[in-house]
């Protein structure tokens, strides 16, 4: 699924579940939360693999592509804006477990529990944005198709040796598989869980204005950093979502008229 699916589905979660009004669930939301959330991912890959792995292939094969031809501007760029939004997002979780240890050691908050789970989504997200920007630092210094080839390997974790291989015998458009009969539909929806998510994003970046404006305290700064730099990630995929559908659609539809 889109990036800005899990924006739009953890958001909506929270409200849900505060419609219980039950102690259990409130002290525990985070990790019901969690469970929802992987619960549906787990269902969804069940449901429709073959969209699902089609939309995977269509995100790596680019990629891959840019290698093959020694597209050295492309990859960068792409490597720089990943970069970006994962040392963003290494932000958001460092600021978020900032808060969440606020309130468990200083309010009395008894949620260990989310502190360690986000502790570990704070590693991974460091740990990310170190080898992005590492990666980029590397094909600065050296702009060249086989320093692309290596980032693709190395930091990607893609298997470029089977589709150089593959890719000596087909053209481009065959690297890819056939396309799912509903993937149209798939796209559509997508594109208005990406709208959503982008309206969610601005709520969050206005709420955190309001806490801003509304709080003097180290506290209510953190909070308001944690919403702004959720709610700016959340508009960001979002809008990237709507784009890159948008441009696949265009593509899928000349490509039919053609036919």
């Amino acid at each position: 699924m889109k990036t800005s699916f899990y924006f739009v589905l953890w958001i909506v979660i929270y409200p849900i579940l505060n419609l219980f009004h039950n102690s259990f669930i409130n002290d525990h939301a985070f990790i019901i939360a969690l469970a929802i959330v992987w619960g549906i991912s787990w269902l969804l890959n069940r449901l429709m693999p073959e969209t699902l792995a089609y939309e995977r292939v269509s995100q790596i094969t680019p990629i891959l592509e840019d290698v093959y031809t020694g597209n050295v501007a492309a990859f960068g760029k792409r490597l720089r804006r990943e970069a970006c939004i994962e040392f963003v997002t290494a932000i958001y979780f460092v600021v978020t477990i900032i808060v969440i240890a606020i309130a468990v050691f200083v309010i009395g908050l008894n949620d260990w529990i989310a502190l360690v789970i986000f502790g570990v989504f704070t590693f991974g997200a460091i740990s990310r944005s170190i080898a992005l920007m590492k990666a980029k630092s590397s094909l600065n210094e050296n702009p060249t198709g086989e320093q692309c080839m290596e980032i693709a390997t190395e930091t990607y974790k893609l298997d470029y040796a089977a589709y150089y291989e593959q890719r000596q015998d087909v053209s481009y458009k065959e690297m890819y598989p056939p396309r799912p009969s509903h993937f149209k539909v798939f796209q559509t929806c997508s594109i208005i869980i990406a709208g959503i998510a982008v309206i969610l994003g601005l709520v969050y970046v206005i709420t955190a204005i309001l806490i801003m404006l509304g709080s003097f305290s180290f506290e209510g700064g953190a909070l308001a950093g944690m919403y702004s730099l959720y709610g700016l990630l959340a508009i960001y995929f979002g809008i990237k979502d709507i784009i890159t559908i948008s441009q696949a659609l265009k593509e899928s539809q000349i490509t039919e008229d053609i036919c």
